[in-house]
């Protein structure tokens, strides 16, 4: 968890402690320290703190996604609006909470963005799609039958291990396959990836 300040990052982490199936791995406090603990933990969900963290914090999060693909990474803001919930899923973020939410609205937000689902509102998420579908749709035909699998697989929020154990590859092939498949579709993330088998798979 990445929030300031420090107080309020440490009374929540107590306070998810005491969640069942939760386990607040590490406290950080800047980008760099949330680099190393994404490196040494390999947290399913980091909760990033969209105004505690300073300026530029879709570029943070294009960073860390980069850095941590493995890690799903879920704003908590004061600024909720859907412009900004939208800035926070186009730079990698798989969902933004609203600071002035109650509490159990961020627990079911970390559980469902653990289990690979986005936490945003339709359309919120469909806006965000014809965006990316402004960009010259042609980029799809250029993937392989692999790619598509792969592509398809990172939109129902499956990790590379999984779909490495689906496909029968390794992990280190996904991988390869996943740099691939971000130079062509001309993104630098998995949800924009997901975005992508969404709207622009080529109808059977």
């Amino acid at each position: 968890m990445a929030a300031r300040p420090a107080l309020f990052c440490e009374i929540l982490s107590l306070q998810l402690c005491n969640e069942p199936d939760f386990e607040v791995v590490g406290l950080a406090r800047d980008e760099d320290e949330i680099r190393l603990l994404l490196k040494q933990k390999r947290p399913g969900v980091l909760l990033f703190d969209y105004e505690g963290l300073g300026p530029g914090a879709e570029t943070a999060i294009r960073r860390l996604r980069r850095a941590a693909p493995g890690t799903r990474i879920l704003v908590l803001a004061t600024r909720s609006s859907e412009e900004t919930v939208e800035r926070v899923l186009r730079a990698g973020a798989s969902g933004l909470v609203g600071k002035q939410q109650v509490y159990a609205t961020l627990v079911r937000a970390i559980r469902s963005v653990a289990e690979g689902e986005l936490w945003a509102n339709r359309r919120t998420t469909a806006h965000v799609v014809e965006h990316m579908s402004d960009s010259p749709g042609e980029a799809s035909v250029r993937l392989t039958r692999r790619e598509w699998e792969i592509t398809d697989a990172v939109g129902l929020g499956q990790r590379n291990k999984d779909i490495a154990r689906l496909l029968k590859i390794s992990e280190k092939t996904v991988k390869s396959h996943l740099n691939n498949i971000f130079r062509k579709l001309q993104v630098d993330n998995r949800f924009a990836v997901g975005l992508y088998s969404l709207d622009l798979k080529p109808k059977a």
